[in-house]
């Protein structure tokens, strides 16, 4: 009796610990996440020189050439994005519209909704 009662606490510590593990590293994950999206292009710049520069051990020299070059590519797909915005605006807006056209009345409002929530957490437009 003793050994199943020292059993069951072992496995509850034990399933108690991994959750608890899990828990932080979602949220860990969850920042970084979050700081990468919402951090704008610097914040998305530095990562990747982060992980180029651990992965592939880049010296000083090769880490400022490279930032340059994830700097310039950055810049020239702001542009691009800035370019095309307004076309694809167009077509999601038209796409929801007729999306919206087939819903009833509270599908309607619910999909209006999830809309405006998807709008709020949207990253903010790069400069």
């Amino acid at each position: 009796m003793n050994n199943i009662k020292a059993i069951c606490g072992i496995l509850l510590v034990f399933m108690l610990g991994a959750a608890s593990g899990a828990i932080v590293t979602h949220v860990v994950e969850r920042a970084h996440f979050e700081k990468f999206i919402h951090g704008g292009p610097e914040a998305r710049e530095e990562k990747i020189m982060g992980k180029l520069t651990k992965q592939l051990a880049l010296d000083s020299q090769q880490q400022v050439q490279i930032r340059s070059i994830v700097h310039e590519n950055h810049t020239a797909m702001r542009q691009i994005r800035k370019q095309y915005r307004p076309q694809i605006q167009e077509i999601l807006d038209h796409g929801q519209a007729r999306i919206s056209d087939l819903l009833r009345p509270e599908q309607r409002e619910r999909f209006r909704q999830i809309i405006e929530e998807r709008k709020r957490h949207r990253p903010p437009e790069d400069p």
